[in-house]
């Protein structure tokens, strides 16, 4: 699996996180890969083959062809790799759905749909200019031209967002109260509109993001010991690691991120 990954310009940074796109030929080749619980909400748009999802040790139905992905945040979705692979990706900031299209993120948590169905028709117009690219460079110009039309109109973005924003930035590391108190918003108000923004709670959010940074981690140095990888992420200690690793992940980390890192 190759992917790559193109950060947009500034202008785009309250919206937009990034743009990806993975491919892999796998021919024969059949693979299953968890998902941890994670903060992303997606737009993915399949040129070749589709994944196949299944959720809850269900039935593996294939995705969208555009399909508005929201954040997870429970075990249990897993992606069914097969045949060519390319998959192009808008990932959003926390918020930018929301900004641009008025989505509340909370009503596409653990669920993916296809785009017409969420965003109407304008999912056709990109669709049509991302059918029409050559590559990945022009498929990012496409994208960019689209969400562009649309920043225009789109609201502003809620400063609970740019909390969630700053949170995805720290490793999940930041303390979630002092940024709440900052807001000037009560407890059960900061709750509200953060899971509004993002899916999440607060405190999922943070837990979801640091134990991602805790994957990656180990995927970069895959000889450190789990030890050294909880304490850089910030855990107290392994314990905690692997507590959160069975909550958001099912599964112990060795188990999990053997099971999660094995595409090729």
């Amino acid at each position: 699996m190759w992917t790559r990954r193109h950060r947009p310009p500034a202008k785009f940074g309250d919206h937009i996180r990034y743009f990806s796109e993975r491919t892999a030929e796998l021919g024969n080749q059949s693979l299953s890969v968890p998902l941890p619980a994670r903060v992303d909400q997606l737009i993915e748009f399949y040129l070749e083959d589709r994944y196949r999802i299944s959720r809850g040790g269900g039935p593996a139905s294939p995705a969208a062809e555009m399909a508005i992905v929201g954040p997870q945040g429970r075990p249990g979705t897993r992606l069914h790799l097969s045949g060519s692979l390319k998959v192009f990706t808008i990932h959003f900031q926390p918020g930018g759905l929301n900004a641009l299209f008025g989505i509340a993120a909370n009503e596409l948590a653990d669920q993916g749909f296809e785009a017409q169905r969420v965003i109407g028709r304008c999912a056709d117009d990109l669709r049509d200019d991302l059918l029409q690219a050559d590559d990945f460079a022009a498929r990012i110009d496409a994208a960019q031209r689209w969400v562009l039309d649309r920043i225009s109109n789109a609201k502003p973005v809620d400063i609970v967002a740019r909390i969630a924003r700053d949170l995805i930035e720290s490793g999940g590391l930041s303390p979630v109260g002092k940024l709440a108190r900052e807001t000037g918003l009560s407890d059960r108000q900061f709750a509200r509109r953060f899971e509004h923004q993002t899916g999440l709670t607060p405190k999922l959010f943070a837990r979801a993001v640091r134990f991602g940074a805790a994957l990656e981690a180990k995927s970069a140095a895959p000889k450190r010991s789990w030890t050294d990888v909880a304490y850089e992420a910030g855990y107290a200690d392994q314990s905690h690691l692997i507590r959160d690793s069975r909550q958001l992940g099912g599964a112990p980390p060795r188990r999990f991120h053997a099971d999660w890192s094995a595409v090729p």
